[in-house]
């Protein structure tokens, strides 16, 4: 496997390198116009298209010179399969790269200073055993490696949906190894001490309510909110994005709030993370038909809500 892993990466380096194919889309978050206060699709037919399904937040590194995503492509037919691949683009001269394929699996998250990218797994395994980790290394990117979170702490059997703050601390969903997955994903987070992960920490109930769904989580880099996806009661749809407001002094939580419209519908929100200047939302939106995913969409918006959120909060 690291062979294979090593000509991915090799192949992206090159196809970086020489000869890359270029779309026409130049600047900032590939020259797309700023959203307002009104969630639209980013990029379409480019990012968000039809013939996929976006599985994650764009992850842009700081600079805004890369961006990685997932996919997942449905079934056509009964012999086909579920299959699914990372994705990048590269701003070269202030151009952008055409859309192309990485070994990286699952939703990726870039550390605040740009120098790691981290992901749940690695094709062919497809496990969410990570996160796996990449460092910059110039213009390249060094072999992948695993911090061990799973391995080191059997209280879950997998974990994804990555977010990471300024001192380095990882928020994710784990997977407890219940009957029903979905219901036994839980919110966790690792500190970084002495540069070790040494202890695993289930977030508050409130924030873990029973029996929902309380999945991807997006921490704020100082750690002062948390966005996440549940289906819990008061929901507009299948599963609303909540925020939970944090003092860090007394490492206490918010009762989370539900972000309302028009960030959630009668559709299922979920998968948030924000743009690397603190400026957008990004979070997808799901369509369902006779229960299988229809569409899946990422949509962006202005981050004020936020802001409201919080002084909403405040005047209670």
């Amino acid at each position: 496997m690291k062979k294979e892993l090593l000509i991915a990466i090799l192949i992206l380096i090159v196809k970086f390198s020489f000869g890359q194919e270029f779309t026409d889309l130049y600047g900032d978050y590939l020259g797309q116009i700023p959203p307002g206060d009104t969630p639209i699709i980013f990029a379409p037919g480019v990012v968000s298209t039809d013939s996929l399904i976006e599985h994650s937040a764009p992850a842009f590194s700081p600079d805004g010179k890369d961006v990685f995503w997932w996919v997942v492509r449905s079934p056509k037919t009964s012999r086909e399969k579920w299959t699914s691949r990372g994705m990048t683009m590269q701003c070269i001269n202030g151009r952008w790269t055409v859309p192309m394929h990485t070994p990286y699996y699952g939703g990726p998250t870039f550390s605040i200073n740009g120098k790691f990218l981290y992901f749940p797994g690695l094709y062919p395994d497809k496990k969410n055993n990570g996160p796996y980790f990449i460092e910059r290394q110039g213009n390249t990117w060094s072999q992948t490696k695993n911090l061990g979170i799973v391995a080191r702490f059997p209280e879950i059997k997998g974990a994804g949906g990555f977010s990471i703050t300024r001192n380095s601390t990882l928020y994710f969903n784990g997977d407890t190894g219940g009957k029903e997955q979905i219901k036994d994903n839980r919110i966790f987070r690792v500190k970084l001490v002495n540069g070790e992960y040494t202890r695993l920490e289930l977030l508050p109930n409130s924030i873990n309510r029973s029996p929902y769904n309380n999945m991807f989580p997006y921490i704020s880099p100082d750690e002062s909110y948390l966005i996440f996806s549940s289906d819990r009661n008061g929901n507009l749809g299948g599963g609303d994005l909540y925020i939970s407001f944090h003092d860090i002094d007394s490492d206490t939580w918010t009762e989370p709030i539900n972000m309302g419209e028009p960030i959630n519908t009668d559709k299922d929100e979920r998968l948030p993370g924000l743009s690397p200047d603190g400026k957008y939302l990004f979070f997808t939106r799901l369509t369902r038909a006779n229960g299988q995913d229809f569409d899946h969409d990422i949509f962006w918006v202005s981050t004020k809500i936020i802001d409201r959120l919080k002084d909403k909060y405040k005047k209670k």
